[in-house]
């Protein structure tokens, strides 16, 4: 009968206990989820703490390799436009990128994470900073953005998956 030394078993107890821990998803599984169409209401908050009905459509594209996310983020209430334009790049669960804000005219940097079903960011320049939280669950979305630096100080999105006709545009009912 071979005895192992208790160091082995030390060293396979480690080895089992981290397989057995929960993992974040990588940038590529999160990001392969999201391209396509999304539309859906949602809130903005303004400084002063009036709000206003709003009406949200984004646009996610990912590249051939999906360490890569594009995305853009309409929104329009009675009184604002939003249009959010982020070109991201993963490194693990490590997010890079840039921004821009064409309303406005704003643009910088991004930083953030990608974990399971949900990305986190913050958003930095032209006097204005943002935290930007998406988390998704199959065909739904939301979408939470703080800002600080600018008129409004929070947007909230629940966003689905739009249908698209057979080349993968949107169809007019969903524009």
């Amino acid at each position: 009968m071979n005895q192992q030394t208790p160091s082995r078993h030390l060293a396979l107890l480690a080895l089992l206990v981290s397989s057995l821990q929960p993992t974040s998803a990588a940038p590529l599984e999160v990001f392969s989820a999201m391209p396509g169409f999304w539309i859906g209401p949602g809130r903005i908050e303004f400084t002063e703490g009036a709000s206003e009905a709003l009406v949200c459509k984004a646009y996610y594209a990912t590249t051939d390799q999906t360490s890569r996310l594009s995305i853009v983020l309409r929104c329009a209430s009675p009184s604002q436009k939003i249009e959010l334009r982020a070109q991201l790049l993963a490194q693990g669960p490590n997010l890079t990128g840039i921004w821009e804000e064409r309303t406005y005219n704003a643009s910088g940097t991004v930083t953030g994470q990608a974990t399971d079903q949900q990305i986190t960011l913050s958003v930095e320049g032209g006097g204005f900073t943002a935290t930007m939280l998406v988390v998704q669950d199959g065909g739904h979305q939301s979408v939470s953005i703080t800002t600080q630096g600018v008129g409004f100080t929070k947007v909230s999105v629940s966003l689905t998956r739009g249908t698209n006709d057979k080349d993968g545009k949107p169809n007019e009912a969903h524009r």
